[in-house]
């Protein structure tokens, strides 16, 4: 808010009155606006149908209010509800709108007199304001809007920074009405406020956790202006796109003013967030600023999912649903079982032996990066198989993760540990009383994160010893952890004490041989910023394992299906 200030400050207060006159512009210069979309403009427009974006009020942070924009370009958009504090006391009610017209650089934006109309019928929720002459959380945004929607009508919302929840929920009602499928929400907001840079982290990656934990209940929690200067915009932007079925949020930035005033001793942050009915969309959002993984749960590549992997249509259909989720970045994924060159015949039936000419090549195709060894099977052929499953791996580039390694990944540094232990098995590795606290005395730049084999199989929530777990791995500076074992896909993410870490228990199954009416599974996209924050999100996707063999009986019962797949190609 400082640098906005200022900036208002320099250009001078804008002449207004209390006419239905237009408000005038308050800025009149197009070219910083222009120069910051232009900045950001993407090589390739996007073309995601967003129903709400969250992007800052700050214009030291331009383009990145452009890059919220221009990730809901090709959005159909016929109303813009714009969210914004009142950050100078002005409304006397919990929130303000106007009817007035606002004049900006890029031409005049009209008010949607019947959306504006409906909401100052409730008298004690809204009142109609001239603040909005001097708002800069609206003044900011209105050229971008005018820029990219310039045709929406608008519906301007001043949130009063000492509305209370109960006045949040009896606002959502009376905007429920007016989102129509040409509407997009956007929340004006800035986050972190006057810390210094460090503390100011600290406070967004609390943040970034509760939003990828989509909790409402820990936003109305959060501390204005610590970690936002508007909860009340945030937590109704929020339950508005749960309540018409969009998913979100999306974070796509996280920045503080440090990076480009270089000044730590007072600091404001800065996080863009978006909120879509089709998420698939969002797969390809990818910025310099920033560094995208996906991490995958259960896989064996073997046993019963031989034949569809060793059947051309199959394995191109299992591999298309990967690529719709992932657009084809790099994924990581729990390996359960030793990948052998010759495997053995005769093996019980309990081992899981894969293949490597069947494994490495399918963990290659999907882009498999890094694989974790931590888990209940990879010491399935003792020191012996896990050695050759190391160096297949090795072999084609996909960096091999034992039980209590931290692997250095780039942006962040992940910790992988296996909590189910084979006590028959001599040498197994697996956590034992200790463990955690000599891990503690390792040290690893955050951010730290913790692949973890834990949990009751077939169980979708953490228990007890999982959240003691949880607890310690915090204390040793893990920031977030992600499970697997369970085969069955958790809630989602979860935040745990205040945002300080946050959990998502379990992945389910990635590609192993259970079909749907056991097995779940779900993929977690972890974005890492260049600051060191980071934000996650939570993809279900559907059992891998029945789509390849419905897709290979699909061609086993059409006429001539007795073909096989590299047959018809060559007939070709």
């Amino acid at each position: 808010m400082i640098v906005a200030v200022l900036i208002a400050t320099v250009v001078g207060r804008p002449a207004w009155s209390e006419s239905a006159a237009p408000f005038q512009a308050m800025f009149r210069d197009r070219q910083p606006f222009l120069e910051a979309i232009r900045r950001e403009k993407p090589v390739q427009r996007p073309q995601a149908q967003l129903t709400g974006i969250t992007v800052p009020h700050h214009l030291l942070a331009a383009d990145l209010i452009a890059r919220g924009f221009w990730a809901a370009s090709a959005s159909k958009v016929d109303r813009v509800i714009l969210l914004s504090p009142d950050h100078f006391l002005r409304t006397q009610r919990p929130f303000a709108t106007s009817t007035r017209s606002f004049r900006t650089p890029f031409g005049t934006l009209r008010p949607d007199l019947p959306a504006v109309t409906a909401l100052l019928a409730d008298a004690e929720l809204f009142e109609e304001s001239t603040l909005f002459a001097q708002e800069h959380g609206i003044g900011a945004l209105l050229p971008f809007v005018a820029h990219f929607f310039p045709r929406a009508a608008i519906v301007p919302i001043a949130i009063s920074v000492q509305a209370t929840r109960a006045e949040w929920e009896q606002a959502i009602p009376r905007l429920l009405p007016l989102i129509g499928a040409r509407t997009l929400i956007v929340q004006s907001t800035d986050f972190s406020h006057y810390l210094p840079l460090q503390t100011a982290l600290q406070r967004d990656q609390e943040t970034l956790n509760i939003l990828s934990a989509n909790s409402v209940d820990q936003v109305a929690g959060l501390r204005q202006s610590d970690h936002l200067d508007s909860k009340g915009a945030q937590y109704i932007q929020m339950r508005l796109q749960s309540l018409i079925g969009a998913s979100g949020p999306i974070v796509i930035a996280s920045r503080n003013s440090h990076q480009y005033s270089r000044i730590e001793a007072t600091t404001t942050s800065y996080i863009v967030q978006l909120f879509s009915a089709k998420p698939d969309e969002l797969a390809g959002l990818q910025y310099p600023d920033q560094k995208v993984v996906y991490f995958g749960g259960d896989v064996l590549l073997g046993r019963y999912l031989t034949p569809p992997l060793l059947d051309d249509d199959a394995r191109r259909a299992i591999l298309s649903e990967v690529r719709r989720v992932t657009g084809g970045g790099p994924l990581i994924v729990n390996l359960e079982g030793v990948a052998l060159d010759e495997p053995p015949p005769g093996l019980p039936f309990d081992l899981h032996v894969m293949p490597s000419g069947l494994a490495t090549p399918m963990l290659k195709a999907m882009n498999v990066v890094a694989a974790s060894l931590a888990n209940n099977h990879s010491f399935d052929l003792g020191e012996v198989g896990l050695e050759e499953t190391v160096a297949a791996l090795q072999k084609v580039g996909i960096k091999p993760i034992r039980h209590g390694e931290i692997a250095d990944l780039g942006a962040f540094r992940l910790l992988a540990l296996n909590f189910i232990s084979k006590r028959q098995i001599s040498g197994f590795p697996t956590v034992e009383d200790g463990d955690l606290a000599k891990i503690c005395q390792r040290e690893s730049r955050p951010p730290l994160v913790a692949f973890v084999h834990w949990g009751r199989e077939y169980s979708r929530q953490a228990g007890d010893a999982e959240y003691d777990a949880a607890s310690q791995l915090l204390d040793c500076g893990v920031a977030a952890i992600i499970g697997a074992h369970s085969h069955k896909a958790g809630a989602g993410v979860e935040s745990v004490r205040g945002g300080a870490q946050q959990i998502t228990f379990s992945l389910g199954n990635f590609l192993f041989d259970q079909n749907g009416t056991v097995a779940t599974g779900a993929i977690l996209e972890l974005r890492v910023f260049e600051q060191g924050t980071f934000a996650t999100r939570f993809i279900p996707i559907p059992n891998l394992y029945d789509l390849g063999h419905n897709k290979l009986f699909e061609r086993v019962r059409s006429p001539g299906g007795e073909q096989t797949s590299s047959e018809r190609n060559k007939a070709d």
